[in-house]
């Protein structure tokens, strides 16, 4: 795909897996735009190590939220082809993680934080988890979890940090490695978290470093999971004493 000139032709060979088809049936691009509906204007991918990982992601959830479409992709090299063919019969191919959508505004939930409370948490947030985060911030995303771990490079993607660094063994940090986390005020978990951080900081500071673990391992930028099985085991201590 590095010819632009025949870059349009050879696109329309690729073929991927996408959220709305059949499993195990793959689909071009030229279809998957056939099937656009009017809101949608990009055409939107996402990297996992399957199907069901992929749909079952923190990714996907404003995308199933708007039933909009997503090509699955398994291979991390399709995600720098996709990257390198840039866009589509005048579609721009966007990535799941830097997509700019909302989910739909949901019915007010039981436990719920108001705005000033979930802009305090994400700002505590901030400050407590230090330089493991670039940013934190209330999400517009999220219909289920509880935190989403972005890749907080504006160009670059999950899938994209970790490939450049299996490809860089002796580089141990990649420029921006910190990724930014996503709060949803409406989760259970978030609402209980913002109450705790009055009551027993300490804990919350555990809570909320397991939280980001968490996201990061969705997400395929958790490396070593040992300090989080570690704490994981001391919160457990904690719940069962």
């Amino acid at each position: 795909l590095s010819d632009h000139e025949h870059r349009e032709a050879l696109a329309k060979l690729l073929r991927f897996e996408s959220s709305t088809q059949e499993a195990g049936k793959a689909t071009s691009l030229a279809a998957y735009v056939s099937r656009m509906t009017g809101e949608q204007k990009e055409i939107y991918f996402l990297h996992a190590p399957s199907r069901d990982a992929a749909l079952a992601s923190p990714q996907h959830e404003v995308f199933a939220a708007r039933n909009l479409e997503v090509l699955i992709l398994t291979d991390p090299a399709d995600e720098f082809v996709l990257d390198r063919v840039g866009e589509f019969e005048g579609k721009k191919i966007v990535a799941a993680e830097k997509a700019s959508l909302e989910v739909p505004e949901p019915a007010a939930a039981e436990g719920q934080l108001t705005p000033e409370q979930a802009t305090g948490l994400a700002e505590w947030l901030k400050t407590t988890l230090a330089d493991a985060v670039s940013d934190v911030r209330v999400s517009k995303r999220l219909a289920t979890s509880p935190v989403i771990a972005v890749e907080s490079d504006g160009f670059m993607t999950a899938t994209m940090r970790r490939t450049l660094k299996a490809m860089n063994r002796d580089q141990k940090e990649l420029p921006g490695s910190s990724p930014d986390l996503e709060i949803n005020p409406r989760h259970p978990l978030v609402s209980r978290l913002e109450g705790m951080r009055h009551k027993d900081p300490e804990l919350a500071s555990q809570a909320a470093a397991q939280l980001l673990d968490n996201a990061r391992m969705a997400a395929g930028l958790l490396e070593d999971p040992r300090p989080m099985i570690q704490r994981m085991n001391q919160l457990l201590e904690r719940v069962l004493a």
